[in-house]
């Protein structure tokens, strides 16, 4: 009973110093940017998703770097799962509604579809290529440095480079695009109160503080080691309890570490920025793939199991999918009703996969 409670304090104290060590990392981060002239622009289009999606990065990394890949495959679905219906599911019921930009949408949320068949098509690679014999439980594959297996893993990371190409030139067009606006409008002689740093490319920089640069160092040191604990105290108590690794992994991990999404979407939808709140969930759910998954395959052996493949997967990309179908049918809105549809979901998955499904 004991190492129950000890391992529950473990993993709640990681989680929080995990979400925390996250949000002083990317602050501090893209002070050193804007201070190195690093657009602020371009922070913008990384920070939010990419920011909120370290929890859950610097988990499945070290999940698969301590040989329980079956954890990190777990979070970064099981994250997804909730991201897109948990997370859009909640601030709709709360707020009212999210807005879509129909440009937006079709843009991220595609590539959040795509990014899901790229995953379930280095997952098949990976049964197709493993030798059965060398596999144990659930396990019917294995994502590693094997050559045919290492192609799929490069076209992920290849892909999201193109991704955040096509992002970079979205948002030179639209800065260029108020620019002309701008200046058409003073050239009409229109009232308008205009801040010089988005018409002078020539932006001052500013000099880089010796703090954001300790902070950096400091918050990455904090992430990796609580991940380190959240992992181990998550493991143990999968253990000791009887739970399944990838049943934790699916849950509480995922829903701790997209903590920071549902912060970053819920406020930026109370405040009407629906573009932010749209772009840091699609985005979380293409970097939460593409990076943890393409990228750390190059270094580590990610175990794939049966219903990884053929239910959680294939549920990700459909309730992306449905997501995206919902906002085009209610005229680019996702409303309260829709939201509690989505909620809904997710707890009919939860209730499958735990009860049904979770001792396969």
């Amino acid at each position: 009973m004991l190492d129950i409670v000890i391992d529950v304090v473990v993993l709640i104290v990681s989680l929080i110093i995990v979400i925390k060590s996250a949000d002083v990392f990317i602050e501090n981060i893209s002070l050193i940017g804007v201070a190195l002239g690093v657009s602020q622009m371009l922070l913008g289009v990384t920070a939010a998703a990419i920011g909120t999606s370290l929890p859950e990065f610097g988990s499945a990394l070290l999940a698969i770097l301590n040989h329980s890949s079956n954890m990190g495959v777990g979070i970064v679905v099981g994250s997804n799962i909730w991201n897109v219906a948990g997370i859009f599911g909640i601030t709709a019921a709360v707020t009212g509604f999210v807005k879509a930009d129909k440009k937006s949408l079709n843009r991220d949320g595609v590539v959040a579809v795509i990014t899901g068949l790229l995953l379930m098509f280095v997952m098949i690679l990976s049964v197709k290529f493993t030798n059965p014999s060398t596999l144990s439980n659930n396990v019917i594959g294995v994502i590693s440095c094997s050559i045919p297996i290492i192609f799929g893993s490069l076209i992920m990371v290849l892909f999201y480079l193109y991704y955040f190409k096509i992002l970079l030139k979205d948002q030179k067009e639209d800065l260029n695009s108020f620019k002309k606006e701008a200046a058409e409008r003073i050239d009409e002689r229109q009232d308008i109160i205009l801040d010089s740093s988005l018409i002078n490319s020539n932006l001052e920089k500013e000099k880089i503080k010796s703090k954001n640069i300790i902070l950096v160092i400091v918050s990455v040191l904090a992430l990796a080691v609580a991940c380190d604990l959240l992992i181990n105290s998550a493991t143990e108590l999968s253990h000791i309890i009887g739970i399944p690794e990838t049943i934790m992994a699916l849950f509480t991990l995922s829903i701790g570490t997209s903590i920071p999404e549902l912060v970053v979407t819920l406020s930026s939808a109370m405040k009407g920025l629906h573009d932010l709140s749209l772009g840091t969930i699609l985005g979380s759910v293409t970097f939460n793939i593409l990076i943890p998954i393409g990228l750390l395959s190059f270094f580590s052996h990610i175990n794939v199991e049966t219903l990884s493949l053929y239910f959680d997967t294939p549920v990700m990309i459909l309730i992306t999918a449905l997501t995206i179908l919902i906002f085009k049918w209610n005229n680019m809105r996702l409303n309260r009703i829709s939201g509690l549809f989505l909620i809904g979901v997710y707890v009919v998955y939860a209730y499958i996969r735990i009860f049904f499904l979770g001792g396969l």
